[in-house]
């Protein structure tokens, strides 16, 4: 199963030989594509073969476009490769409301109990018990809106009173940065089981093509919360330091229905599961990831 994650983040050739990313600098390091799960292309000077982005859609290695400033900017993702690829499409069509809704609320319920686990990480015990109060009050659908809610009450622990998601700060832009990350690995897993991503559970903005992805990557926001807040802090600058500490976020070591598994073999099982749930319309069939510390996983 594919594992690595890949960044470059100075000039380099891109290419592919005998099954291998090259990737030439002042030397050449060659890598297996079988083990690779995402490439992020951070410096603008980087070349890349035709030939090497047709095996990435092989092997489904995601590429993550970078801009300007080094963030996170688009991807490049394989046409829908699923053998049953209409089939998948026709069962997210017929999704029942009654099942969106207990979908909705099964991931508002984990998203705020991350959410306080996250605030727990940081020594902050007495105030996640008003997530996890909250977390219980979620009705089918999120009817009342207590995601919203907890939002903004979670993000003013968090990071002081007056915080707010649209200001332009180190903590916003390094969970942009992480949460990118995230959306990524959910999106790549969703094409893989066949899903069509911008068809979503709860997000359903016309213009963008990744509602689904960003319906699954709530969960795992707390993890890139709980990083940020136990390294950073509002005098940071944001550099190439923050930008490789984020990447941990990806091994964090999440646990899956009593398993522990690594976040990005985690997400895999998650939409898995939610094939499972999907095909008998039944919500409680989907497994959620659980923030329980901030270790990254190592397989034996």
């Amino acid at each position: 199963m594919a594992y690595r994650h890949i960044v470059i983040r100075n000039p380099a050739k891109l290419s592919t030989s005998h099954e291998q990313l090259i990737i030439k600098q002042e030397d050449s390091i060659k890598i297996p594509l079988e083990d690779i799960v995402t490439i992020t292309l951070e410096d603008p000077a980087i070349t890349i073969t035709n030939a090497l982005l047709s095996k990435c859609t092989e092997y489904h290695v995601e590429l993550i476009i970078c801009d300007r400033k080094r963030m996170p900017s688009g991807i490049v993702q394989p046409f829908h490769r699923h053998s049953r690829q209409q089939a998948v499409l026709e069962m997210q069509l017929s999704f029942s409301k009654p099942f969106k809704k207990r979908i909705w609320q099964k991931i508002v319920v984990r998203k705020l109990e991350n959410q306080a686990r996250c605030l727990e990480l940081v020594h902050m015990g007495d105030e996640a018990q008003k997530l996890y109060a909250i977390s219980r009050s979620v009705e089918s659908g999120d009817r009342t809106n207590r995601e919203a809610y907890g939002a903004k009450l979670y993000f003013e622990l968090l990071f002081g009173k007056g915080f707010q998601r649209r200001e332009d700060n180190v903590y916003n832009i390094a969970m942009n940065y992480g949460y990118s990350l995230i959306r990524s690995l959910v999106a790549r897993a969703l094409i893989r089981y066949g899903f069509t991503p911008s068809i979503g559970i709860f997000h359903d903005s016309q213009t963008n093509a990744f509602n689904l992805a960003d319906d699954f990557m709530e969960v795992l926001r707390p993890f890139v919360d709980a990083i940020i807040a136990s390294n950073i802090t509002k005098e940071s600058e944001w550099n190439s330091d923050l930008r490789k500490l984020l990447f941990q976020v990806l091994d964090i070591g999440a646990v899956w229905n009593e398993e522990t598994l690594s976040v990005t073999h985690g997400v895999d099982n998650m939409i898995k599961s939610f094939v499972s749930a999907s095909r008998q319309q039944e919500a409680n069939m989907l497994i959620l990831p659980e923030l329980t510390n901030l270790n990254r996983h190592r397989y034996e």
